[in-house]
């Protein structure tokens, strides 16, 4: 209880973003340490030359296409897309694999602010920049080397973080759930040894990085619990390597690209834009901001939003936060109340 409280005390002191980013950086790293030490077939110079271009990059279109759009932008967001392709895309070492990876980046950012719905993007964008990439350099394609025996555990700890931070188990444990059952069962079928496949499955491939990482992405996946556990279920059966539809057999970021669609009709998001009409003060450290949506909203007493709060003094914990909405779903307004404690500046 001890160790759980600890680890509920952190989480409550940082943001999903930035914990996510911390966990892409801690996992890069350790495959960076891996590959010095032979532990990783990859050379270390050519991860560390791949990771550049993918932050450089993944930064510059992200300010172009947010100026393009006129949009505002979560520059932690930018950092975690960087860091996941350069620990799903195999380093570069010629110019066509420079190319794609340049692509794949580029393809990414693009996602965000392109392949979106009522200004909110559907896919995950890493997921879709590699699937784009790969339809046109069909000699390409996104290697998942994260996804290793050596790699397994420290993906494990990484992703639970993750999963305890957003609430995402239920999601988490049903993608796995249905990839080993139907993995399992079909090796179990056409007489493969079983511990063989229970190694290949759970610690020998992609499938603890994109369940706990990548999957569980808020912006992408259904607020509720049943849906929650019907997406996570869908991109585990589509994961299955026997699973194909018309020969055409599903990669990690395919069944991921698939998955964000019917997220996104089971449970539609939009994003709003609000205009700061009065700030009430009710008690010494509470006041009550008061907002006109730019279109109506319809939403259910006590539910929460995502604020994107874009400034310059920003906190440890970003710029995004949640918070309930203290109006009335008839009320024209909408009025948020916030507590303020004392906090300490990046």
């Amino acid at each position: 209880m001890n160790i759980l409280k600890f680890i509920d005390d952190f989480l409550n002191n940082i943001t999903m973003y930035r914990l996510t980013l911390y966990c892409v950086i801690f996992l890069w790293l350790v495959g960076l340490i891996f590959s010095i030490l032979g532990i990783l077939p990859l050379n270390p110079i050519n991860l560390l030359a791949s990771l550049a271009v993918t932050f450089v990059v993944c930064v510059l279109e992200n300010e172009l296409f947010a100026k393009i759009f006129k949009a505002p932008s979560n520059i932690e967001s930018v950092y975690i897309t960087a860091f996941i392709l350069a620990s799903i895309i195999t380093p570069f070492v010629s110019l066509n694999s420079f190319l794609f990876l340049v692509l794949v980046s580029v393809l990414a950012m693009a996602a965000k602010y392109i392949l979106a719905i009522n200004k909110k993007h559907v896919f995950n964008p890493a997921a879709a920049g590699a699937v784009i990439a790969a339809l046109i350099m069909s000699n390409q394609s996104a290697s998942w080397w994260m996804g290793t025996f050596a790699m397994a555990p420290f993906v494990l700890v990484a992703g639970l973080l993750i999963c305890r931070k957003t609430k995402r188990f239920d999601l988490f444990l049903s993608f796995i759930a249905a990839f080993f059952i139907f993995t399992i069962g079909y090796g179990i079928y056409t007489g493969q040894k079983l511990s063989q496949t229970i190694y290949a499955v759970i610690f020998d491939s992609p499938m603890l990085y994109l369940g706990s990482i990548m999957l569980t992405e808020p912006m992408t996946t259904p607020p509720k619990r049943n849906m929650r556990i019907i997406y996570g279920a869908l991109v585990g059966l589509l994961n299955a390597p026997f699973i194909s539809i018309a020969g055409f057999y599903f990669t990690p970021e395919i069944a991921l690209t698939v998955g964000n669609f019917f997220s996104y009709f089971a449970s539609p998001k939009e994003k709003l834009i609000l205009t700061l009409k009065e700030k009430v003060k009710i008690a010494n450290d509470t006041h009550d901001f008061v907002f006109s949506p730019n279109q109506k909203l319809n939403f259910l007493p006590g539910q929460y939003l995502e604020w994107t709060l874009a400034h310059k003094h920003k906190d440890n914990r970003g710029m995004r936060r949640y918070f309930t909405i203290a109006s009335s779903p008839t009320e024209v307004s909408l009025i948020i109340g916030v507590k303020f404690y004392e906090t300490t500046r990046a």
